[in-house]
């Protein structure tokens, strides 16, 4: 989420900002947002680097999203996944993702949420997952950096190596190592810490072990 984040701020200010700006906005270090632009560049979004006491990134002045890059299905399929999620969980739904997709093309975001809130009402009986933007923040730096954190859960405090998240019908999961793989429910998780530990050994991806 962080790269479509980054990449909407790059086309709303279009003009030149610092790696260093951007990492104390999305509270992560300097190192991360260059591997975030890294992958952008990747990606093949047109980003522009100046060195020198001036220096700074900035989009390709001559870069434009096209407005029918996605077809009417891929555009409608990516809202309602939007649409769901927020409501789901409380950490996207305070991103605006929804509203950044509405500056690239207004009139066709509207129409189609006009008709999702009228035809697809989601009434669920919990309250969405509370606000972990913190917690979120720290496992991802750990992911980057392949640092172990400590987890603090409701009656105790493990120490793991953090691979990946894992969507289930119950909800959001940790997918982890600490000596075994394992997965944990991110609702059990009350507070986060990188650890200066760190794990450079073989992995095994959720999708080989199906824990």
């Amino acid at each position: 989420m962080r790269l479509l984040e980054i990449l909407f701020y790059l086309l709303k200010t279009n003009s030149r900002t610092t790696i260093k700006k951007l990492a104390d906005m999305f509270d992560v270090s300097d190192k991360t947002i260059q591997r975030d632009l890294d992958k952008l560049s990747l990606l093949g979004i047109p980003i522009i680097s100046y060195r020198g006491v001036n220096g700074g990134i900035e989009l390709d002045r001559n870069y434009i999203i096209a407005k029918y890059i996605l077809t009417e299905s891929d555009y409608k399929d990516l809202i309602l996944s939007l649409y769901i999620s927020e409501h789901i969980d409380s950490h996207l739904k305070n991103t605006d993702l929804i509203e950044k997709f509405k500056m690239v093309d207004s009139d066709r975001c509207n129409e189609i949420l006009e008709k999702l809130e009228e035809r697809f009402i989601i009434d669920l009986d919990e309250e969405p997952v509370r606000d972990k933007k913190d917690v979120y923040n720290v496992i991802e730096s750990a992911m980057d950096n392949k640092s172990f954190v400590k987890l603090k859960l409701e009656d105790n405090v493990i120490e793991v190596f953090p691979i990946s998240y894992v969507l289930k019908r119950e909800g959001l999961n940790l997918y982890y190592y600490d000596g075994e793989y394992k997965l944990i429910s991110m609702n059990m998780v009350l507070d986060v810490w990188e650890c200066d530990r760190h794990y450079y050994g073989p992995i095994v991806k959720y999708n080989k072990v199906k824990v």
